[in-house]
């Protein structure tokens, strides 16, 4: 997701915030939150899903998320009593409310039907687009794993121009590339096995040049043909 609003871009590949093409600070939940209510706006994300998806395994005080939601505010010049960008719906949660356009058009990520990268997981193909794919139990992550060693939000795997990365988000039992725990940013090539807690899968990436060429088969027809002619 590449997206403008107002003075600022929001980047999730290269996971930056730009005003006029300036960084602006934001640590990295409150870039979450703020990455979770633009592609969610402009529907209203619940204070649970909200702790669920930042706050993975783990209890913690609503005040944590009123903090991020404040840093964000800062960030952004934002007036909470006027709000331009985020506003609060009293008691439930919070909306972003700014229009927002879409910097990557018909540039951007590829249909979902006729993935380029996806994650072999049983015998189950989990299509992954361009940009950040949220790997996680939760029903809405892009990668769903419904199993039990899986967190609700597990890792980002991020697709981009410099290649694939993965990146574990504090999950409670690991992220894995190849049997090594990941502990930042890692790089995944085509056949890498990515383990999320113990559900092991296979990252493909398509390339036309390195596709094998398809193999010449006898079909049943053919062979029953020659079998007559040789009778």
């Amino acid at each position: 997701m590449k997206v403008r609003f107002g003075p600022f871009e929001l980047d999730s590949a290269t996971r930056e915030l730009l005003r006029e093409g300036r960084p602006v600070h934001l640590s990295p939940k409150s870039f979450d939150l703020l990455q979770i209510l633009v592609e969610r706006r402009p529907a209203m994300v619940p204070k649970g899903e909200l702790q669920d998806r930042l706050w993975p395994d783990a209890v913690v005080l609503e005040a944590n998320l009123g903090n991020a939601v404040a840093e964000i505010r800062k960030a952004l010049g934002d007036d909470p009593k006027t709000p331009r960008f985020i506003a609060t719906v009293s008691r439930r949660g919070y909306r972003f409310v700014a229009g927002v356009e879409d910097l990557l058009g018909e540039a951007g990520p590829a249909p979902r039907g006729a993935p380029r990268w996806w994650l072999s997981w049983k015998e189950t193909t989990l299509p992954l687009s361009e940009g950040e794919n949220v790997v996680g139990r939760h029903p809405q992550s892009d990668i769903w794993l419904d199993a039990g060693s899986v967190s609700r939000v597990h890792a980002h795997i991020v697709i981009a121009a410099g290649g694939a990365r993965v990146e574990d988000m504090g999950s409670t039992n690991g992220t894995y590339v190849n049997g090594v725990r990941v502990t930042s940013r890692h790089p995944l090539v085509d056949g890498s096995t990515v383990t999320f807690g113990s559900e092991e899968t296979v990252f493909r990436e398509w390339s036309d040049a390195a596709a094998p060429p398809t193999e010449r088969v006898r079909s049943g027809l053919d062979g029953g043909e020659a079998d007559g002619r040789r009778k």
